[in-house]
C-alpha cells in the first residue's frame, strides 16, 4: 500500500465499505447500540437500523485520517527532528538533514460521535485508534523549524481499533513511500522562540 492511498481507516480496513458495515455491527451489539436503541423507543426496527448504520457511516468517516497527518503529530515528539527544528527556526535559511534509520512512532486518538435523536441528550459514541509504526530508512530535511521533505524508507504499522469499549479490528500492515514526501507549508515542529 502506498502512503499516498493510505488512512487510518484503510489500515484497519480493505475498503470504506467493510469499514461502514464492521462499525455498524460494532454500534449494534455493543452497549451504545443498546443505549441508541433504547433512545430511538418504538422507532421501527428498520429506522433503528437506519440510525445505526448512519452512525457506523460517521464513524468510518473520523478514519479517512491520512499518514501525513499521523506523522505530524508523531514526529512533533521525536528529539532528533525536534532539535534540528529549534536550531534551524534560530537559524533562519538553515537546512538540517536527519536520519531517521529506525524508530517508532506511537499514535493514540479517541474522536467520537454524538448520535442526536429528538429532544434527547446527546448520545457519545467513542472510538479508539492506536498505532504503533516502525519506520525504517528515513532521511528528513528540516528548514525553518518545519519538517518540509522526509526521504525514502518504508514502515510497518500495527493497530487496534476499538468503537464503544468493543474491539473491532487489529491489523498489521507495511507501508511503502514514494521516493520521497513532502509537506506542502511543512510541519511546524520549533518557533524561533523555541531556542
Amino acid at each position: 500500500m502506498t502512503e499516498e492511498a493510505t488512512t487510518v481507516r484503510s489500515i484497519f480496513f480493505d475498503s470504506p465499505a467493510d469499514a461502514v458495515s464492521a462499525l455498524a455491527t460494532a454500534v449494534r451489539s455493543g452497549a451504545a447500540g443498546d443505549g441508541v436503541v433504547d433512545a430511538l423507543g418504538r422507532m421501527p426496527d428498520a429506522g433503528k437500523k437506519a440510525v445505526l448504520s448512519e452512525v457506523g457511516s460517521a464513524a468510518a468517516g473520523i478514519l479517512e485520517l491520512g499518514m501525513q497527518d499521523i506523522f505530524g503529530q508523531a514526529w512533533g515528539k521525536y528529539t532528533a527532528l525536534r532539535q534540528a527544528a529549534v536550531a534551524t527556526a534560530a537559524d533562519p535559511g538553515s537546512e538540517q538533514i536527519v536520519e531517521l534509520a529506525s524508530h517508532t512512532l506511537s499514535f493514540d486518538h479517541q474522536p467520537g460521535v454524538d448520535v442526536h435523536i429528538g429532544d434527547l441528550p446527546p448520545l457519545p459514541i467513542t472510538l479508539h485508534i492506536q498505532l504503533t509504526i516502525l519506520v525504517q530508512g528515513l532521511v528528513a530535511v528540516v528548514r525553518g523549524g518545519r519538517l518540509l521533505l522526509v526521504r525514502t524508507g518504508s514502515c510497518e504499522a500495527t493497530g487496534t481499533l476499538t468503537i464503544a469499549g468493543r474491539q473491532v479490528a487489529e491489523r498489521q500492515l507495511a507501508v511503502e513511500f514514494p521516493l520521497s514526501l513532502s509537506f506542502r507549508d511543512g510541519i511546524p515542529l520549533a518557533e524561533p522562540s523555541d531556542r
